[in-house]
This record gives C-alpha cells, structure tokens and sequence, in this order.
C-alpha cells in the first residue's frame, strides 16, 4: 500500500513545480500497482484543492484534477482515534517541523499498516520504519 502526499500530488498536476518531472517518472509506478492500492486522506485532499485552487484559480481545472486524484486513489478519513494520534505526534515532533496534514498522514499509515509513501517532503525521509517513495 502507498499513501499520496500534497508535494507529490502538487508537483504531478504543476509543470512548474521543481518536482514535476520525478512525479510524472514516478506515477505509472504507483498506479501500476507496485507499491500496492493507492491511498490519499481526505486532509491531504483538502489540502491539495486548496493549495491548487490557490494558485491555479481555475475552478474548472481544479475540479478537474480533484476528479482524476479521486478516481485513481483510495479515500481514507480522518477519524477521532487517528486526529488524537495526529495531535500527539504534532505536539511531540522533535527532529521535524511537520504539519499536522503531515501528521496525520503519519498516523493513517500506523492505522492501516501503510508502509510507502509518495513525497518531496524531506521530513519523512526522517521517520523510521516507513519508506519514502520519490523517484
């Protein structure tokens, strides 16, 4: 199993993003199936729209690109058990400055026994025991 983060989704879907190229090398891999059904939470998608709408400001395109990350992945909420966990790794994070997103995504993958992860986000590289998937 894999779980998508923001950088990952921002940088596929931004031909400018530093990042786009590794993305795009990176997706057939994912969607392929290699790394096992393909997850995103719904804070990482709400996360992503906003930050796409943002910068795009094209409703249209945007709802778009949503439509296309929701057909081709696996939604998993956020439930009160994981956002507690969420809270506690937000409070106690010593070596990294993840945001609570971040976090969350951490605590989904503990949950539900998710050990990839697609990323730029240089924080997880710092976490033990998951496997940052980058190109």
């Amino acid at each position: 199993m894999i779980i998508l983060d923001t950088s990952f989704l921002f940088a596929y879907y931004n031909d400018n993003d530093y990042f786009h190229e590794d993305s795009v090398k990176l997706a057939p891999e994912i969607l392929s199936g290699k790394y096992g059904p393909v997850f995103i939470s719904d804070y990482v998608f709400d996360e992503f729209m906003t930050i796409a709408f943002n910068k795009i400001k094209d409703l249209d395109k945007i709802v778009k690109i949503g439509e296309n990350v929701l057909f081709f992945t696996n939604l998993i909420y956020v439930d009160e058990d994981v956002f507690k966990d969420s809270w506690e790794i937000f409070k106690n994070q010593k070596d990294t400055k993840m945001s609570f997103t971040d976090c969350s995504i951490l605590a989904l993958m503990k949950y539900r026994g998710i050990s990839n992860i697609a990323t730029f986000d240089e924080d997880f590289l710092k976490i033990s025991k998951i496997n940052v998937v980058n190109g």
